[in-house]
């Protein structure tokens, strides 16, 4: 699976509107054309005012065929009309799927907030670290976080990165499971190699729009 990962911003103040504005005008018109969404999103702790969506495809041919098509759509074009000078910044990246994702989620439950993490690795190690996290972390962060509504490396755009997402009914409740986890022995020492293949690591606490339900 290819995702497409699209981030918007837009000056502060604008984005309740422009998301309205999508949910009642774009929204549909991808729908119609075929479009895969993931999850659409706003930033709750992080870079604020953004939107953050996913969009999955079975191939990058695929991708810009239904965009093509939707692009042309008289529709679509109107809504795109309307958003003149409304965006800030746009960008996107497409990823693949890891082997092992989607994985079984051990948790699963209401999603209330989404922790959106991206890990740049060292170059020429990814594929050792995705090898080292399926062998000997998957095991253990899927038992203490226990929701994974996402796994994927880097593709077209930036590379050596890794992107994974954790959904929880709560910021409370991310801080429970994640303070486990890190006071597991186990954790401890896989973190310790798996920190030596990595440059930086970031992260965002986004929540989900409520015109579409998460996927994962």
């Amino acid at each position: 699976m290819f995702v497409d990962v699209r981030i918007y911003s837009l000056p502060p103040g604008a984005l309740p509107g422009y998301v309205a504005r999508y949910a009642k005008e774009g929204f549909p018109v991808q729908q119609k054309h075929g479009f895969n969404c993931l999850g659409y999103y706003t930033t709750e702790v992080g870079v604020l005012n953004r939107s953050i969506h996913l969009w999955a495809w079975d191939s990058v041919a695929e991708r810009e065929e239904k965009r093509a098509a939707m692009g042309k759509d008289p529709a679509w074009q109107a809504y795109i009309g309307g958003n003149k000078d409304a965006l800030v910044a746009q960008e996107n990246k497409i990823l693949v799927s890891a082997p092992f994702y989607p994985m079984k989620n051990t948790n699963p439950g209401p999603i209330g907030v989404v922790d959106f993490r991206t890990y740049h690795v060292k170059h020429g190690r990814l594929p050792e670290f995705v090898k080292l996290y399926q062998e000997e972390g998957m095991a253990i962060q899927n038992g203490h976080l226990g929701h994974n509504i996402g796994w994927f490396t880097s593709h077209i755009g930036m590379q050596n990165q890794v992107l994974h997402l954790w959904a929880y009914p709560s910021v409370e409740e991310r801080a429970k499971r994640r303070a486990a986890m890190v006071a597991d022995p186990a954790w401890q020492a896989y973190g310790k190699k798996s920190s030596a293949l990595l440059t930086s690591m970031e992260n965002a606490l986004i929540v989900p729009a409520g015109f579409t339900q998460p996927k994962g």
